[in-house]
């Protein structure tokens, strides 16, 4: 009975780390550049960064097609979440806030740093959550948390029963635009502006939080959409995207409920589309599945015209394209689209067609602040180099640290059949 218990936790042990690495298990193979299809692929620069997550710095790269590292960014002080890099070889970092918070994501400051990391501007708010979006006068536009009024606790609706805050309270968000000088100069609340019981939380998600407001998008006067200054907005916990007017504070679009489940990264199109990462982490009743997908959705008609659901055959079974958190998409100048799957580090360009015609996987989790740019649309203080360079070539098993890898999943083989002829002879 002990040299059966004796293998059973070993091979037990040995079965658990192949699985922590098949999980994020890549189209290819794990770490770096594994696909790269030169003739379909939008050829850039591409930004890829780790969030860190409170477990220590943050690190953005610039890389070219073939993995190498151009420049990078260092942020310390406990990492941060979904870093923004501009065309100007700027970055804006949201800064993750130390300690327990009452909502997701809490954010200490937002901070622009120049191409060498030098922070050139800081605002430092104890009630800023998720991402901050750039304004074309310098400011920004931040969400924030704060108490939801216990006379309105009733009038959110769905959610688990009971789930509220262990004080009894109820956290809800707020918009605001901050100018250059730090100042307010407009703000949304979602308590005040909108009727509570139209935007129900989804079925499986906490009272204690409504209605989760994970991304907010400035739109232009010019936008494809309205062509109306307004604000393009994800609300998380109600499975639903809308678009806000600035002027007249008033919602001119709404949609998403029963079709699309705890998204994040919406973008209006120059189409006048809408794409957003659909993370699928509470798929309504009764379809549960846990799947993510991308789709682009025409706003006219409230109908999905485009969808990448990533079904790959050629993994293992059970494991597909599924973020539970983060995620983001962006459509490429050629149509193409870059996708992140942020909890796999797992980056990939496909065609309008779903195939896969670039992938990096990058060796630490949480990968966000991925974005491609093009040689002739940057004005970076350094020239780097061709962003195709001829004389790298990717090795067979991707990129040079996959070897780490291989030597990894080796010893882990080697332990069990140890294990096992161990007690064969015995």
């Amino acid at each position: 009975m002990k040299k059966i218990m004796i293998f059973a936790i070993g091979f037990f042990i040995s079965l658990i780390s192949c699985i922590y690495l098949v999980v994020a298990y890549p189209t290819v193979y794990p770490i770096g550049v594994t696909i790269y299809n030169e003739a379909e692929a939008y050829e850039g620069y591409t930004s890829i960064g780790n969030a860190g997550m409170g477990r220590g710095n943050s690190t953005i790269s610039i890389i070219d097609m073939k993995g190498n590292i151009l420049h990078e960014w260092f942020i310390g002080e406990g990492g941060t979440i979904h870093d923004l890099v501009f065309k100007n070889g700027h970055i804006l970092s949201n800064r993750l806030k130390a300690g327990k918070c009452p909502v997701n994501g809490c954010v200490a400051a937002v901070e622009e740093r120049d191409w060498y990391g030098n922070i050139i501007w800081t605002y430092e708010n104890d009630y800023l959550h998720h991402i901050a979006e750039i304004m074309p006068d310098g400011g920004i536009v931040a969400m924030f948390w704060k108490e939801l009024p216990e006379e309105l606790h009733d009038e959110v609706k769905g959610g688990v029963p009971g789930t509220e805050a262990e004080d009894g309270k109820m956290y809800t968000d707020a918009i605001k635009i901050i100018n250059r000088n730090k100042e307010v100069v407009w703000e949304w609340h979602p308590d005040k502006q909108l009727n509570i019981s139209d935007w129900p939380l989804g079925y499986s998600n906490s009272r204690k939080y409504w209605p989760n407001i994970n991304r907010v998008v400035y739109l232009p006067e010019d936008n494809s959409f309205n062509k109306k200054e307004s604000l393009l907005v994800s609300f998380r916990h109600c499975d639903t995207l809308a678009i806000i007017r600035i002027d007249t504070k008033e919602v001119v679009w709404k949609w998403g409920r029963g079709e699309i489940s705890h998204q994040h990264d919406p973008h209006l199109l120059s189409n006048g589309n809408i794409m957003v990462f659909d993370n699928g982490y509470h798929r309504p009743e009764p379809d549960k599945k846990k799947f993510s997908r991308v789709i682009e959705i025409n706003p006219r008609i409230n109908e999905i015209v485009w969808e990448y659901a990533g079904f790959m055959p050629d993994r293992m079974a059970g494991f597909s394209f599924y973020s539970f958190i983060g995620g983001f998409a962006e459509r490429l100048p050629n149509g193409n689209t870059l996708i992140t799957e942020t909890t796999a580090s797992r980056v990939f360009e496909v065609n309008y067609d779903g195939q896969i015609v670039w992938e990096y996987v990058h060796p630490i989790t949480n990968t966000d602040a991925v974005f491609r740019f093009s040689p002739d649309e940057v004005d970076w203080p350094e020239q780097l180099p061709p962003p195709n360079p001829e004389q790298k070539k990717v090795p067979m098993f991707g990129a040079p640290s996959n070897k780490i890898g291989i030597l990894i999943i080796a010893a882990i083989i080697l332990v069990g059949l140890l294990f096992y002829f161990k007690l064969k002879k015995k």
